[in-house]
């Protein structure tokens, strides 16, 4: 009896020193992996969002000029909020790894400027935005400054949070915005108040964000639509929905992609930013530039805007006098898998967001081919402008929406060597105006390409405007514009993709990722497609019945009495019964609209919820178990 307590003493023992030993030696694993792997990094998210782009590397392997990045955080302001302490952390081991890759052409400086301190003063004078700490009025500050070697100042007044996701993409672009004072330059022409000025009620006197974002990256000149050349010293057009173009305007562009020139083009056959400016006036929407498009061996379907239940976007909606939530087939959301994944240009985009965009097709012996860029879902259909252009029934065009089982180009490369759009030559000039020898198609007439030409083609318009890419959120009393859409970064990557460099290619704004539930949206899309047809039934029947009972109850005598015998109101009646009938029936049909979504959520819930912690404890009881029979046979075992 003694020899089995004894050994059972031992056993304890053992076990206890068995712990104290696995504890110290992971303390100590911890305490080694920290000290030895410190810069050792591996990023195991599925879009890879906490790995340095290409873009990026370059830009700081290739600094020429030393620049100081200074980092001013309050302390108090991650005691007062520990998801500013945490986000702090997070650029300062970025900062870190951006000197590392500069090879020391990055020199880091931290400050904690607090109330009445001189790094506060500092802070102010490079313009920091303060935040109030407490109701004292002392002020704290998380805002970044760079400089280069000329004193030229960039600065993130203010590091908020939430555009944790852009955080790469804000320093590189400051890195960039130093490194490099002469950028290419990009000739901007559009018939919308793009760039700023007078325009109608969407317009304002502020250039769109898109223009302020690819202005960061090249320097913009703004070319009129009445103008009658293109300057020399242009690298790349940007055109976005040409209308009122001169002849002499359409023929400059024409000559300065034969010789080479590069252009990326937005034209839409119903721009919706349009139509809101000039209020649907007659000739509104549809961008005037056929001639040319034509010559390079594409058509924008005249008449025509692409739906598509595949890429539709969730939209509120007023439904007999109720807000509900419907697929818009109209305005489309895009992501990895409508881009061209081989593609420089698309291969990184995560998101882009368009309105009612138009179709391209190809154009045969145009001596041109189209290589596309981005593609709609093969759950498309050719819709009719007029459904689209003012007051879209959302629900009757994805009730009525009929796929035609085919992907249609949304925005394409022109690859090949096309001919003029004019091959009489130069359209004669107005009256009284001179030739302008300074232009860049003032040489001689070129009737076709000798190189293939470097044209890329957008059917939406709108998808530059940035309430289709952007939302605003107000923050200590300062608006701060946060993307959700990666619309301007294909604009960058395009120019700069056509303009020959690489650099910006893989520096991109890198929005959330979008994982989307795929066989949630199947199923909540079949249940809306099989009741709304019913629902609408239901709808039209009660609305009959009620101006069938409304004519009854108003009829009235001359003295203004009604009229009401016992068969009238025998039938009012049985109007009242059918419309309550009816009514119980809607909300059937339109709780049936939830509940294989209801059923699915549920499902999910209990998997993510309860059923894997049963399974585990399952497991873990099914090995307690067979552990204490293994025990007890041994046990029975030694006694024998």
């Amino acid at each position: 009896m003694q020899s089995k307590t004894a050994t059972k003493t031992d056993r304890t023992g053992l076990a206890g020193i068995s712990c104290i030993l696995a504890v110290v030696a992971f303390l100590g694993f911890n305490i080694f992996a920290n000290t030895t792997f410190r810069g050792l990094d591996v990023d195991l998210t599925e879009e890879n969002l906490f790995t340095l782009s290409e873009g990026t590397k370059e830009i700081l392997s290739s600094l020429d000029e030393p620049i100081t990045i200074r980092l001013f955080v309050t302390k108090r302001l991650g005691e007062l909020n520990p998801g500013h302490a945490n986000y702090a952390d997070r650029v300062r081991e970025l900062l870190d790894r951006y000197v590392d890759l500069s090879d020391g052409k990055i020199q880091f400086e931290l400050y904690a400027p607090e109330p009445f301190t001189d790094e506060e003063d500092l802070a102010v004078t490079f313009g920091l935005q303060g935040v109030p700490l407490d109701n004292t009025g002392d002020l704290g500050y998380y805002g970044l400054v760079a400089t280069n070697s000329v004193d030229t100042l960039e600065t993130i007044p203010y590091l908020s949070p939430d555009r944790e996701n852009f955080l790469e993409y804000d320093l590189t672009k400051m890195i960039f915005k130093l490194a490099n004072d002469e950028k290419p330059l990009v000739g901007l022409i559009s018939g919308l108040p793009i760039a700023g000025g007078p325009g109608g009620p969407q317009g304002g006197g502020q250039a769109w964000a898109i223009v302020e974002q690819v202005r960061d990256f090249f320097d913009i000149t703004t070319i009129a639509v009445s103008e009658s050349s293109i300057p020399k010293s242009v690298d790349a057009l940007m055109i976005v929905h040409p209308k009122g173009l001169s002849e002499q305007m359409k023929y400059a562009i024409d000559q300065f992609v034969l010789k080479g020139g590069k252009v990326l083009l937005y034209v839409d056959a119903n721009s919706e930013i349009d139509v809101a400016m000039n209020r649907g006036a007659e000739g509104s929407g549809r961008s005037d530039f056929d001639t040319l498009l034509n010559a390079w061996g594409v058509e924008l379907v005249n008449g025509k805007v692409l739906g598509d239940l595949g890429t539709a976007r969730r939209v509120n909606v007023n439904l007999r006098g109720q807000t509900a939530v419907a697929d818009y087939v109209t305005w489309l959301s895009l992501l990895p898998d409508n881009f061209t994944s081989d593609d420089a240009i698309t291969a990184d985009l995560q998101r882009i967001t368009l309105a009612s965009p138009g179709i391209l097709r190809p154009i045969a012996d145009k001596g041109t081919t189209l290589a596309p860029l981005m593609v709609s879902s093969p759950q498309s259909m050719e819709i009719d402008v007029a459904k689209v252009r003012t007051n879209p029934d959302v629900v009757g065009m994805f009730r009525d929406f009929k796929s035609a089982d085919k992907q249609e180009i949304i925005a394409a490369r022109v690859i090949g060597k096309p001919s003029t759009a004019f091959p009489d030559g130069r359209p004669k000039l107005p009256e009284g105006m001179a030739p302008d020898t300074s232009a860049a198609d003032a040489e001689n007439h070129i009737a076709q390409a000798a190189e293939d030409v470097s044209i890329v083609v957008v059917s939406d318009v709108d998808m530059t405007h940035e309430q289709f890419w952007m939302q605003a959120q107000q923050l200590f009393g300062q608006t701060l514009s946060v993307p959700f859409a990666n619309n301007a970064d294909f604009a960058v990557s395009a120019l700069e993709n056509m303009s020959g460099g690489t650099a910006l290619m893989g520096l991109r704004a890198r929005s959330a990722a979008i994982r989307t539930f795929t066989y949630v949206d199947d199923v909540r899309q079949a249940a809306e497609r099989e009741f709304r047809d019913k629902e609408q039934e239901l709808a039209d029947q009660i609305d009959t019945i009620k101006e069938q009972l409304a004519e009854l109850l108003n009829r009235e005598q001359a003295g203004g009495e009604l009229v009401i015998g016992p068969e009238d109101k025998a039938r009012a009646e049985e109007y009242r019964r059918q419309m309550v009938t009816l009514r119980k029936e809607l909300r059937n049909v339109q709780y049936s609209l939830r509940k294989d979504i209801d059923t699915l959520d549920a499902t999910l819930k209990f998997v993510n919820i309860a059923a894997i912690p049963l399974l585990l404890g399952l497991v873990a009881l099914i090995w307690l178990i067979v552990g204490r029979i293994r025990r007890a046979r041994r046990f029975q075992i030694r006694e024998a």
